[in-house]
């Protein structure tokens, strides 16, 4: 590499680390990196702001102004997608463990399929600004997967869903936080 080519490199990484891209550049986003001061602002003021800050922060460089909005679709873009991983987990729980789980399982799989529904739901309220069916429609995923515990309950055997369920439920009250924030 010649000294004029490496000056380009050299000049091109310290614009990139100037921007906030580089950790993005190198394969770092949302690694445990610094999050965005703007996302970490509006997220201290959520009820879990270290899981909207661990959440929404990897999305900040999709958009090119941070605020409230933003943040709150990076929000319910991270609580769809982590609704997504759990029903994952459901097949993949369900291939081993007892029948009583597996039939409670199933039972989850349709609440989180409902859930996913509600966000979509929600996602196109916000994108019109309607904070009031946004808000209604978070209720209702909140209310979809709390569902999830109450054939284990019945049945008296452990909840293999119960980490995501805690995870799901903090995303959804800050989102509808957020979206009160709108």
């Amino acid at each position: 590499m010649g000294p004029a080519r490496a000056r380009l490199v050299l000049f091109a990484a310290v614009a990139l680390l100037f921007t906030g891209l580089l950790p993005q550049a190198l394969g770092k986003a949302g690694g445990g990196g610094a999050v965005n001061p703007q996302v970490a602002g509006i997220c201290s003021k959520t009820p879990f702001p270290e899981v909207c800050k661990s959440t929404a922060g990897r999305h900040a460089t999709k958009y090119p102004v941070i605020d409230n909005l933003a943040v709150l679709n990076m929000q319910v873009d991270a609580f769809s997608k982590r609704t997504a991983q759990a029903r994952k987990h459901v097949t993949k729980s369900s291939r081993t463990i007892p029948p009583a789980q597996a039939q409670a399982l199933t039972f989850c799989d349709t609440m989180y399929m409902n859930t996913q529904d509600t966000i979509g739901a929600a996602q196109r309220a916000i994108t019109f600004k309607d904070t009031g069916t946004a808000k209604i429609m978070l209720q209702l995923a909140v209310q979809d997967f709390d569902s999830c515990d109450r054939p284990f309950t019945q049945a008296g055997v452990p909840n293999p869903m119960g980490k995501f369920d805690k995870e799901l439920n903090q995303m959804a009250n800050n989102c509808m936080t957020l979206a009160n924030m709108i």
